[in-house]
């Protein structure tokens, strides 16, 4: 099942990529301004608002690997609507749908992710949203290479027809290759118990520690040691750092390809390079998080990524040259790919269940209003003013994690949790190690004298 997943995140992160890559070509065709072409960003956030919950609901009911399918592929199939549209109404409507589609496939990706981990006790979300990153990166890098070739209209409808054939060969096949794993299973599971009764040691091996920030502890905190008596405050801090991230991160996705392509007057496919850059250096800062955070600390990890993803936004948009304005994507990548779920798994360890939701609606804030607030600055004052405005509010961010930092104990904190994951595991490792030292001896004797 985990392949799957990994395959649903894909597939959504080669889809986005390719349109942040032709975006700018939309952008020309309909001869947009700024502030038209905010106000019709806005309708990809308010079509995602409107399918998440249902999405939500339809997973609890049918099961993420079903919808996942449904829902991956008609996020894929529309794509080329946009490219499609000859007005800005249409655009509107094309985006909106668009958007409720890409939220649809988001939410099925992400619960069946929630399923695996919950099944492997192992951590996966942090390497599936790696995987959803290189997506990106492989979605805006053909974008760009195919950019100087061919139409808009082409290069999405082919993309789409691709990612709608891998849905049905997954269809076809997962049944067929997770029945043979399920009674391969049920057979080891019997000959365990079987070799119990029978009066025989049994052996379980034990995995990877379970170190994932989604794996949240039964018991929550309620009431926070310091200067303020409640945590509501603290996960609306958590929440509005997670927002500060969503923002910046969808200032990259929507507006660095035509930044580069109107400030800096680049090819297509140089334009399309700044996304594919975000996107590799946030995969490889996902992949290596949880070492960071166990090493690091909460706060530490916090104050870095901000304090990088501001210098990299600041320096993409004021920067006069092409390979400046590159370095600055790759600093934004690197610096957001922990802020948004350290920020998320922490509010969960304060209020659990509870506190993921309360930051989360707030996090969606960003995404939310982003596009229209760019927009409007873009038009008044350039693009380029606009994308270093959003600097400083990641720079809020940096403020807010000290803040929090002050009213929350270290012994709180997703990297205390990490670790002492971690000391169960070592621990675990080496009970084992001490029982096979135990039973390969009496296994022997038992050979022998048979």
């Amino acid at each position: 099942m985990f392949i799957t997943a990994a395959i649903f995140f894909a597939l959504n992160g080669i889809t986005f990529g390719s349109w942040a890559a032709r975006l700018p070509d939309v952008v020309r065709d309909l001869g947009l301004t700024p502030g038209t072409l905010g106000a019709a960003l806005f309708c990809i956030s308010l079509g995602a608002l409107a399918s998440m919950q249902l999405t939500g609901q339809w997973c609890a009911r049918a099961g993420a690997k079903r919808v996942g399918m449904i829902a991956v592929a008609t996020f894929a199939v529309t794509l080329p609507l946009p490219a499609l549209a000859g007005n800005l109404p249409e655009l509107c409507f094309a985006l909106f749908f668009f958007g409720m589609a890409s939220g649809a496939a988001n939410v099925a990706a992400n619960s069946l992710g929630v399923e695996v981990e919950a099944r492997a006790k192992r951590p996966v979300m942090s390497t599936l949203h790696a995987v959803f990153s290189l997506g990106g990166l492989a979605g805006s890098t053909a974008g760009g290479l195919l950019a100087a070739f061919f139409p808009a209209t082409l290069h999405l409808s082919s993309i789409a027809l691709l990612s709608v054939l891998t849905c049905g060969w997954l269809a076809t096949v997962i049944d067929k290759v997770a029945e043979p794993r399920r009674e391969r299973s049920a057979h080891r599971s019997q000959g365990r118990h079987a070799r119990t009764r029978d009066g025989a040691v049994p052996f379980e091996p034990v995995g990877r520690p379970i170190i994932s920030v989604n794996l949240l502890p039964p018991d929550a905190v309620r009431v926070l040691p310091g200067r303020i008596t409640s945590g509501l405050t603290v996960i609306l801090a958590l929440g509005a750092i997670a927002a500060c991230s969503s923002f910046a991160e969808g200032a990259m996705g929507d507006w660095g390809a035509l930044h580069l392509r109107e400030d800096l007057h680049v090819s297509p496919g140089l334009a399309a390079a700044g996304y594919a850059l975000f996107s590799l250096a946030m995969a490889a800062g996902r992949l290596a998080g949880h070492r960071l955070i166990t090493r690091l600390g909460d706060t530490q990890v916090l104050l870095a990524g901000t304090l990088l993803a501001a210098t990299g936004t600041l320096t993409t948009a004021l920067s006069p040259s092409l390979p400046l304005a590159l370095s600055g994507f790759l600093l934004v990548g690197v610096g957001l790919a922990n802020v948004f779920p350290l920020a998320i798994g922490r509010a969960g360890l304060l209020r659990g269940a509870k506190g993921v939701g309360l930051a989360s609606t707030i996090a969606y804030l960003g995404p939310l209003a982003g596009p229209p607030l760019i927009g409007l600055v873009a038009g008044q004052a350039g693009l380029r003013t606009a994308l270093a405005g959003v600097s400083l509010l990641v720079l809020a961010a940096t403020g807010l994690s000290l803040a929090v930092a002050e009213q929350v104990p270290s012994a709180l904190s997703v990297a205390a949790r990490l670790r002492a994951f971690q000391a169960r595991y070592e621990q675990a490792r080496a009970a084992v190690s001490s029982a096979r030292g135990r039973v390969t001896p009496v296994r022997l004797a038992e050979e022998s004298t048979s």
